[in-house]
């Protein structure tokens, strides 16, 4: 009796280790957010900007309240240059036309590059409050957007080379007053490794799954368990 008992235990045991895994191989099938370059522009009144982030200008300076004046164009420094991703400013600057040019790019001999502009919208600024500048870039095609509004598609004449980002107070020829940046971030979409989430599986800290369409990142090492779903226990799986 005692062997039986034994016996059922022992198969009992191995089915259930049976039923558990290690994750699947992973694919290629999501992407998260990287951020290559940031400045919030932080620091006392009257200092440069950082020179590791931008080319030296004696005619912009921090305003000790967390914001960049600029009296004269500006570009990254040549240590960081992108042939892809996503810029955005959050600008103040008045200008009734051109303003999407207030964050612009250069190509690697410093010239605005050539190609083909269409206008989607009016992109005229009028009040004195902070605005949100971005570009969205490819190799080949580039959108500007104003308030998250699209107005400017440019197609380059060539592609495949990196830009610097710059900083522009002239519009249609004109220089405008002093302009002040809030802050400037550029990201880059990363691909990942995300497997189908199961039950019965371990997880390792970092690794990333996939459940009902959404992808999510796993916080801490953990053997899932039915009602263990990515949705449900935010503790385990961060979504991304």
């Amino acid at each position: 009796m005692r062997c039986a008992r034994l016996l059922r235990s022992l198969t009992a045991a191995a089915v259930f280790v049976s039923g558990l895994a290690l994750a699947a191989p992973a694919r290629a099938d999501a992407t998260v957010t990287r951020i290559v370059f940031n400045d919030a522009f932080t620091g006392d009144r009257g200092t440069a900007p950082d020179v590791a982030k931008w080319s030296p200008t004696p005619e912009a300076w921090l305003d000790g309240e967390g914001a960049l004046a600029l009296d004269d164009p500006m570009r990254t420094a040549k240590t960081f240059t992108q042939k892809s991703g996503h810029a955005e400013a959050k600008i103040k600057l008045r200008r009734t036309s051109g303003a999407w040019r207030a964050l612009g790019v250069l190509d690697e001999r410093g010239q605005i590059p050539a190609g083909q502009v269409e206008v989607l919208a009016d992109d005229g600024v009028g009040d004195d409050e902070f605005h949100t500048y971005a570009i969205d870039w490819t190799p080949s095609t580039m959108v500007w957007s104003v308030d998250g509004v699209k107005v400017i598609r440019f197609t380059r004449a060539a592609s495949g080379s990196p830009f610097f980002l710059a900083l522009n107070l002239n519009s249609s020829g004109r220089r405008a007053p002093t302009m002040l940046v809030d802050a400037v971030r550029v990201t880059i979409e990363v691909p990942v490794d995300s497997t189908p989430w199961k039950k019965f599986t371990t997880y390792k800290a970092g690794q990333y799954v996939s459940y009902k369409g959404s992808t999510y990142r796993v916080r801490e090492r953990h053997t899932s368990l039915p009602g263990w779903q990515p949705s449900l226990v935010p503790a385990l799986f961060g979504k991304i």
